[in-house]
């Protein structure tokens, strides 16, 4: 839900849509890099969306496109950013303290199936045979990703599930609002919504100092710029001009980008049959992008 915008110059917007994807996909292995520097999940995430709703804030403010919505929708997206883009993130980042990289991405990415899930359950969209069988596929896949050998589920992968289902919820509760609020106005809101929630969990459980040192600043820092300052408003423009599906695609990028990264960086290894979990998940995930309808469902108004 980052917003809907007549399309054209294609090309263009496919780069975009491939960088702010690799930019994503960055994020987890930054993360890993600011815990190994002694940065919490709560402080990282509270600095993370500070730092990115005042600079969507400037942004917004230069261009002369900062607006308030109006009370309802207003409502709507602090709810939306406090609870569960907070929750969601929350889950997410802590996930990867406790399963490799490439697993917590690919376990997230269940979500655009589970959005269509969703969807249906609420009468907004009619499940096809195509989508009918991405669901198969998509759970099919889940299964090998997260517990190839029928053993318990480890915490990191629950903690990464439920990140996907919150996601989800996120995505269904937000897209009526980003039908009446620009994309780029509804992450500015959410962000210092986040913030805030993140703030007010880490006084109330004191887990917030930031004295984690200047490496921990560093990748911090990194994190909130590629994550919020390059990625986010480079998908915005990528979007407007590709539509919602062709960018959903691309977007596949992400999942590969983490995936990668962490089996050159971290070592992690997945087994043949992750391997194919995953492929499945990344399957589903395109077929769901190919047959899905645009509307009521849009992007994620962030990431």
């Amino acid at each position: 839900m980052r917003g809907l915008i007549p399309l054209a110059r294609p090309s263009t917007g496919i780069i975009l849509v491939l960088v702010s994807a690799v930019a994503f996909g960055l994020m987890p292995i930054m993360a890993r890099f600011a815990y190994a520097n002694g940065v919490g999940v709560v402080e990282l995430l509270f600095v993370r969306f500070l730092f990115g709703f005042m600079f969507m804030g400037a942004i917004l403010l230069a261009s002369g496109r900062l607006i308030l919505p109006g009370r309802t929708d207003l409502l709507m997206l602090i709810l939306l950013g406090a609870f569960a883009y907070g929750l969601q993130s929350g889950l997410y980042f802590t996930s990867l303290l406790y399963s490799p990289i490439a697993i917590v991405a690919l376990v997230l990415y269940t979500y655009p199936v589970f959005t269509t899930i969703g969807a249906f359950v609420l009468g907004w969209e009619r499940v096809s045979k195509p989508l009918a069988a991405a669901l198969v596929i998509a759970l099919a896949g889940l299964v090998l990703v997260a517990n190839p050998s029928g053993e318990q589920l480890g915490f990191g992968v629950i903690l990464a599930l439920g990140a996907s289902i919150i996601y989800t919820i996120y995505i269904l509760g937000g897209s009526k609002v980003l039908r009446r609020v620009r994309g780029d106005v509804g992450a500015f809101y959410v962000m210092g919504a986040a913030s805030v929630s993140f703030g007010l969990a880490g006084e109330f459980t004191k887990t917030i100092h930031l004295n984690f040192g200047l490496m921990g600043w560093f990748w911090v820092a990194m994190l909130t710029l590629v994550g919020s300052i390059v990625g986010l408003p480079l998908f915005f423009m990528g979007l407007s001009k590709i539509g919602p599906s062709r960018a959903s695609l691309i977007s596949l990028l992400e999942p590969l980008t983490s995936i990668f990264a962490s089996l050159a960086l971290f070592g992690n290894s997945l087994t043949a049959s992750q391997w194919f979990g995953g492929l499945l998940i990344l399957i589903a995930t395109a077929i769901t992008a190919l047959y899905s309808r645009p509307e009521p469902l849009a992007q994620p108004i962030i990431t």
